[in-house]
């Protein structure tokens, strides 16, 4: 939960603190729901024990200094609904896990938040209460981590994504920073899939873009070269060069040449933004 909960906080300061930079925006509150029924059979004693996970959405973490801790929302709130729409029932439990059931629940509190609040009513120890939520706009992306032992990262336009394996080779916060800056890139730059040829050229774009959206956020966009030389060393999984990705000599270069001109940037003490190639539209 700790590594799942550092995304969540990395991922948070990523998105709220470079809006401009992105082309579709959302209202951002600053926790992680989750339910039961997105576990498989095995993991869900745990999740309700560990996580205090129950049937219905349930806040699974409130990242420091966000909207939701503003309001007084805790891990093991359970919503029942937002603006007096209740949320929606979740599907029977698979085997396996379902993802519908909490993807149903984040939509309907992005809707409810559209105009920048919300009024929720939630369980908390068996009692009813109602807390008003009033977001911040960031750039539109959830973050999640995903467990699996393949390092893969991946964004579609909506969801930010990591397997926690990939998040185990970043050894620090700047690192992290670093993997998710690269799949926010791909958002703020509306990319969506495309052919090789041109997926290769958005994956440039992305890793150019990925050092301003950290040093943005506060973090060092030098832990964006370290990062990517070890890949580089270890021609890793999921960032492998292949038909759709560059060579990774050609993406540590794209990386370094904006990284020096950040530092220059910050050295005379001007506003850290991308060249205009590199700006949304």
């Amino acid at each position: 939960m700790e590594q799942d909960k550092t995304v969540a906080t990395i991922g948070y300061r990523l998105g709220t603190t470079n809006v401009d930079l992105c082309v579709e925006h959302m209202v951002e509150s600053g926790m992680l729901i989750e339910t039961l029924g997105q576990y498989g059979a095995a993991f869900r004693p745990a999740a309700r024990q560990v996580l205090g996970l129950s049937d219905g959405p349930t806040v699974a973490l409130v990242v420091a200094g966000s909207p939701a801790e503003r309001a007084g929302l805790k891990p093991g709130d359970v919503l029942v609904d937002a603006d007096t729409v209740p949320f929606a029932a979740a599907p029977p439990a698979s085997a396996d896990g379902r993802f519908a059931g909490i993807e149903a629940a984040m939509t309907a509190l992005d809707t409810a938040l559209a105009d920048g609040k919300a009024r929720l009513t939630i369980v908390r120890n068996g009692q009813r209460r109602t807390i008003d939520l009033i977001g911040v706009t960031a750039c539109k992306a959830r973050f999640q981590l995903v467990p699996g032992d393949y390092a893969d990262a991946v964004a579609n336009g909506t969801w930010v994504q990591l397997s926690t394996r990939m998040a185990g080779f970043a050894k620090t916060p700047d690192e992290l920073a670093a993997i998710l800056a690269h799949e926010l890139a791909h958002n703020a730059l509306g990319h969506r899939k495309a052919k090789a040829k041109v997926q290769r050229l958005q994956e440039l774009q992305a890793d150019r873009l990925m050092p301003y959206l950290m040093a943005r956020a506060g973090f060092d966009p030098d832990a964006a070269v370290v990062l990517w030389r070890r890949f580089q060393a270890q021609r890793l999984g999921g960032l492998f060069p292949s038909a759709t990705h560059p060579s990774w000599s050609d993406r540590v270069r794209a990386v370094e040449i904006e990284r020096v001109r950040i530092a220059g940037l910050v050295s005379r003490g001007d506003t850290i933004v991308p060249p205009d190639d590199l700006k949304s539209r």
